[in-house]
């Protein structure tokens, strides 16, 4: 798959609109845990495998996106090969890197290029990077088929690469450095971390709180402490599928206003940037459509990988009913989503569905209202139309009630209230 980069156009604005407004995660855990990443406080705990050079090693990217991590109550272990002038080449061929990528069920391992090679005219690109990136994959994925290759996108050089005229700028550079990260994403099936288009964010944005310049060591090529700063947030947002605004930890260099801005910038870049595709894996092609009558929506999922999980119709209801039919009792704007998973992973997707009518028929005057909810004491109040029974579940699918009771007092845990083709989480904490 080949990707437009639009902030290398002609025709690109000179001034971003920085907008702070944060899309939906793309890569969130299937319905069962919905309600515990809402409302849970647990540590999540990664396990990344860092693959590069001095770019990689420059200010410690592995120890900055820890401590982001650590910031925000999560635990990153890691374990590198960064040594200067690194080339994926060697890399696989390397006994170091190979038991190194053997050594664990790694959650990610990070690969990076040497900085110029991707860069460089196709055919060398295609003989000299290409099929080492395809090596490593494979002993990535035949160690833990759960793996993810996560490929650092680097940048241009802040003058470009006086080499040859195809990339003597830094727009020029950046943009072939671009399109080689995607093609060994596309064919790894792998993710990307687009710190490149977070450098070229900030050379165009005529607001910027960190100049371009100040990305750049005086070689014009390596990373100072703000350049990495801003890589370390992008992999963060990758890693834990997370916004970085509003992360406490900050470098020794790093002003708090600076840092809030980086933060921004890589939240812009992983969630806001619709022609910058992070992830490449098959689930992210499944998709939906649906078919309003006023309040009522039929829904119909298309997925081309893995198998159908459920829903939430952005309204508190969800369902495992591979094709519903839903009724909303309230007009607004809802967000839908679509869950799909394989044996590595559980992806959705979303659309927004607007209802701006609602039916008179009977199915809408159906109500199923629990309260309070979160309970902080297990007590819960059921209130549905007469002689109308529901069924309680844990969220791992155990029923632990039927009946008509108005009042439960349930354990603390998570549960789905069920009744006719209506369905509530429910917290008790």
């Amino acid at each position: 798959m080949r990707i437009k980069f639009p902030y290398l156009s002609a025709t690109y604005p000179s001034a971003i609109a920085f907008e702070t407004k944060i899309n939906a995660m793309k890569f969130i855990l299937g319905v069962a845990f919905i309600a515990l990443a809402m409302f849970g406080n647990g540590q999540t705990s990664k396990k990344v495998l860092f693959i590069g050079n001095s770019y990689t090693s420059a200010n410690n990217l592995p120890g900055l996106v820890s401590s982001l991590a650590a910031a925000d109550g999560n635990n990153l272990t890691t374990d590198a090969h960064i040594p200067g002038g690194a080339q994926l080449n060697g890399h696989a061929s390397n006994a170091t890197v190979l038991n190194k990528i053997a050594a664990e069920e790694w959650d990610f391992v990070v690969l990076q290029e040497q900085s110029q090679k991707p860069s460089f005219p196709d055919a060398q690109v295609q003989s000299g990077v290409y099929p080492y990136a395809v090596i490593l994959s494979d002993s990535i994925h035949s160690n833990n088929e759960c793996s993810v290759p996560l490929f650092y996108n680097t940048w241009g050089r802040q003058n470009g690469d006086p080499q040859w005229e195809g990339i003597n700028t830094f727009e020029k550079m950046n943009s072939r450095l671009f399109n080689a990260y995607t093609h060994m994403v596309n064919a790894a099936d792998g993710m990307m971390s687009p710190v490149g288009v977070g450098f070229a964010h900030i050379k165009q944005d005529v607001s910027a709180v960190v100049d371009f310049a100040s990305l750049y060591t005086g070689d014009g090529s390596h990373p100072t402490i703000h350049g990495s700063y801003l890589a370390a947030c992008i992999f963060n947002n990758i890693i834990f599928d997370q916004t970085s605004t509003g992360n406490s930890f900050l470098p020794t260099g790093v002003t708090q206003s600076q840092a809030a801005y980086l933060q921004g910038v890589a939240d812009h870049v992983v969630y806001d940037v619709d022609s910058v595709q992070v992830d490449f894996r098959p689930l992210t092609n499944n998709s939906f459509t649906y078919i309003e009558n006023e309040a009522e929506v039929t829904f119909t999922p298309s997925i081309v990988e893995g198998n159908f999980v459920s829903w939430d119709f952005g309204d508190g209801q969800v369902s495992t009913q591979e094709n519903p039919t839903h009724n909303y009792i309230n007009t607004g704007v809802y967000t839908v989503k679509l869950f799909s998973s394989n044996s590595c992973s559980t992806h959705s997707t979303q659309k927004e569905v607007i209802i701006s009518s609602l039916s008179v028929s009977d199915e809408h005057l159906f109500k199923l209202k629990i309260y309070p909810n979160p309970s902080p004491n297990g007590v819960i109040h059921i209130e549905l139309p007469i002689n109308q029974s529901y069924t309680v579940y844990t969220v791992l699918g155990e029923e632990v009630y039927t009946g008509k009771e108005q009042q439960l007092i349930l354990d603390k845990g998570v549960y789905v209230i069920r009744a006719k083709d209506t369905s509530q989480k429910v917290i008790v904490r």
